[in-house]
């Protein structure tokens, strides 16, 4: 699963790709996308320090991508806030062979089996492919008629 910085960096970075020529303010992303904004703050600064975000001071600074949202893939994001993907832990009975089971080692198994799954697709995913997902959603989500049967 993503983190919750993560998580909240991809939803600041999804505010920024809707209107790239455009800068927004700490203020306006938290009150959009309801992150708190202490913690906003902290996570567009990681994000500025990986070269994802620009940021310009004064009146009307703010912050604005740094690259294209194709060239930013979701692995980039989580190394920007230091969020890496927890480990598989071993079975509770790992090193004792008498008390090891098959269920815990299918289990192992199926646990490094998702992580390695959920790597290669932040991998190969990119901010854009998110963005376009989003704006998908929007449009179904604004016409009222789209979901009836």
């Amino acid at each position: 699963m993503l983190q919750c910085c993560t998580l909240y960096a991809l939803k600041a970075l999804l505010e920024l790709a809707q209107a790239q020529e455009t800068l927004h303010s700490v203020t306006q992303i938290a009150q959009r996308q309801q992150i708190p904004a202490p913690m906003l703050e902290q996570i567009l600064l990681q994000l500025r320090r990986a070269g994802l975000v620009v940021a310009r001071r004064g009146r009307a600074g703010g912050y604005g991508l740094a690259q294209p949202a194709n060239a930013i893939r979701l692995e980039q994001v989580a190394d920007a806030v230091g969020e890496r993907l927890q480990q598989a832990k071993p079975s509770p009975n790992h090193g004792d062979k008498h008390e090891d089971n098959a269920t815990d080692q299918v289990l192992a198994m199926l646990e490094r089996r998702l992580q390695r799954s959920l790597a290669k697709a932040l991998q190969e995913t990119t901010l854009e492919e998110l963005f376009l997902d989003l704006r998908s959603w929007q449009a179904i989500l604004e016409d009222d008629n789209a979901l009836m049967l």
